[in-house]
């Protein structure tokens, strides 16, 4: 089975009054052009020729131009070619369509359509989901006295999720013969009215419109930064740290350029220029004398005059090159946003980003520590593993180990073992318990739980129930120290709190376990300010620091002061709010105007 690969252009406002020639093929992305990019990615997919469907009027030096830079044979269609297509390969072939307006931000990974690309009768969707990342709904329940009882809270992107956007299809040939489409998510559409069998695999790092400018910045940043990372392109050369350099480019040496920078094949940067990046000149590019070219994307040919400010935008030709980046209209724009050197156009703070989120990166010198430590662990507590798993089978049917679904880092599903401490029918009898809930917030605890065995209540007055979570720091799923491993459930009781703790890697111990001190009371709040407090002042010596705390402590059988593993100074957080309340038992009316706080002894 052969993959033909088509590819869907537009025409984005940015290069409003450029060539009609120029296209969002043809921009520059990284170290080369969008379709460029498009062709390193899926040359072990498809074969080594591209069919371009432009979806505007453009003129005759259209292919001249959208072809630039790649090493593969580009044809220009028309939507009445599909017919042609169709006839002219196998029935057993698959069309492979890719919208190049949806940009994966983790890069396009077409490794998954490689996996399934044998099998001829599905359709593949690479889709992303979510709108919002803060949009929520919000309903509270009461009961017949008024009195609030439960929140439900309903997040776009977790519980209401829905179709964003689609940013490639791979489809039956013979499915797609006499279906106009204008996106696809009308070939979607249609397929799925036709009864064709289908399959949206979701995009996991969410896609971003570069059709829009903020979009083009962003991904260009993210290309100018991956190259420093992972090191030059062997066309491009490095002198300064960050700065890449193509052949047949003419640089004056009065040029100050402060990376990441990649300056394409053929331009030139006269006397006194200044350079800031991240920024990407494309080929052919001129900036005079005395020009400023800072965070933005130059087009193609375009020129920057002697003197010239171009800032935070996508500039082409020369009339806009002269101007400064324009106001946005608020009215125009999801959200406002301010772009600085330090801060430039982050990916996940703008309302093109689809189903993503910025995760806080793990040290890779913890991690390794975390999996050696985790073997070493295993390796001397197999002896109490197996008395263990003895009392555990001897004393009720059923499995030795009970395995939950929680939430990891970057909000990954992965279960978390423990020793099994219930019946194994226990997961059917919390509803009907849930009134007698003795926590705050998502959290569901009973002091005189009947699901608990005898053997399992042993296991939990000594902790010794969570040592199998060893296995999950050895698979890297979990990190020693961490915020407590959650439940989709539990985490959608707060956005930030949400945010933070799935930035990192959940832990067997934390700040929680072993700093709470209103466990009778319920303590939901203390948990959401001491997984905020960790993220935030998250070290390698805090960790040391939590775990001889949690040794002393006996897992936190004694409450150990926060302010014993970080300076008080250093924590940010706001003091308790004394106005706060307890959510459950208040009142509607109360319940509103409760002032809310993050501090540990403080209500959230």
């Amino acid at each position: 089975m052969s993959v033909i690969t088509i590819i869907l252009d537009c025409r984005p406002d940015y290069l409003h009054g450029a060539s009609s020639s120029l296209s969002l093929l043809s921009t520059p992305m990284g170290c080369g052009t969008v379709l460029s990019e498009i062709a390193r990615c899926t040359e072990d997919i498809s074969e080594h020729r591209f069919r371009v469907l432009p979806t505007f009027q453009h003129d005759d030096t259209y292919l001249h131009h959208v072809s630039e830079g790649v090493e593969a044979h580009v044809e220009v269609i028309g939507s009445d070619a599909l017919h042609t297509i169709v006839h002219d390969h196998e029935p057993s072939d698959a069309l492979l369509i890719i919208d190049a307006r949806h940009w994966p931000i983790g890069g396009l990974d077409l490794s998954s359509l490689i996996q399934r690309d044998g099998d001829a009768r599905w359709a593949l969707h690479g889709v992303a989901v979510g709108s919002s990342q803060d949009g929520m709904r919000e309903y509270v329940h009461c009961d017949d006295q008024g009195v609030v009882r439960r929140i439900g809270r309903y997040y776009h992107q977790v519980t209401l999720s829905r179709l964003e956007s689609i940013a490639y299809s791979l489809v039956p040939l013979p499915s797609v013969d006499g279906i106009p489409f204008a996106s696809l998510t009308d070939l979607r559409a249609e397929l799925s009215r036709r009864g064709l069998l289908s399959r949206d695999l979701p995009v996991s790092s969410g896609t971003i419109d570069i059709s829009q400018e903020l979009g083009m910045l962003a991904v260009n940043e993210q290309a100018a930064i991956g190259l420093e990372t992972r090191g030059a392109d062997p066309r491009f050369t490095q002198g300064t740290p960050g700065i890449f350099v193509a052949k047949g480019c003419r640089i004056h040496p009065s040029c100050r350029m402060i990376g990441p920078v990649i300056v394409q094949g053929g331009a030139t940067i006269e006397e006194g220029s200044t350079i800031i990046g991240p920024t990407v000149i494309g080929r052919d590019c001129t900036v005079r004398r005395g020009a400023t070219v800072s965070q933005s994307v130059l087009v193609s040919r375009t020129e920057v005059p002697a003197g010239g400010i171009i800032r935070q935008k996508v500039a082409v030709g020369r009339n806009h090159a002269t101007e400064e980046c324009p106001q946005k209209d608020p009215a125009s724009t999801p959200r406002s946003f301010e772009l600085t050197s330090t801060d430039f156009v982050r990916l996940a703070a703008d309302a093109s980003v689809a189903g993503s989120q910025s995760p806080r990166d793990d040290s890779k010198v913890k991690l390794l520590a975390d999996i050696l430590i985790a073997a070493l662990s295993l390796i001397v507590l197999a002896p109490l593993f197996l008395v263990v798993s003895l009392a555990v089978r001897l004393e009720s049917s059923g499995p030795i180990f009970f395995g939950h679904e929680r939430e990891g880092k970057d909000g990954k599903i992965f279960k978390c073992w423990k020793f099994r401490t219930m019946r194994k029918d226990a997961h059917k009898m919390q509803r009907a318990l849930y009134e007698a809930n003795a926590l705050d917030g998502p959290q569901f605890k009973l002091d005189n739980d009947p699901r608990v065995t005898r053997v399992g209540a042993w296991l939990r007055a000594t902790n010794i129930d969570e040592l199998p979570q060893l296995i999950n720091v050895f698979l890297g799923q979990m990190s020693l120290v961490g915020p407590r491993p959650s439940p989709f459930r539990e985490n959608q009781i707060c956005v930030p709190w949400r945010r933070a703790r799935l930035s990192v890697r959940p832990g067997i111990t934390g700040l929680w376990q072993i700093c709470r001190d209103q466990r009778s009371e319920g303590d939901f709040h203390q948990w959401i300010a001491y997984d905020i407090m960790y993220v935030r002042h998250m070290s390698f010596w805090l960790d040391v620091k939590i775990i001889l705390a949690t040794v002393c402590s006996l897992a936190g059988t004694w409450c150990v002061p926060h302010g014993w593993l970080i300076r008080a100074e250093r924590v940010k957080t706001p003091p308790p709010d004394p106005s706060s309340r307890r959510l459950m038992g208040a009142s509607a009316s109360e319940a509103a105007s409760a002032t809310e706080s993050v501090s540990p002894g403080g209500q959230a």
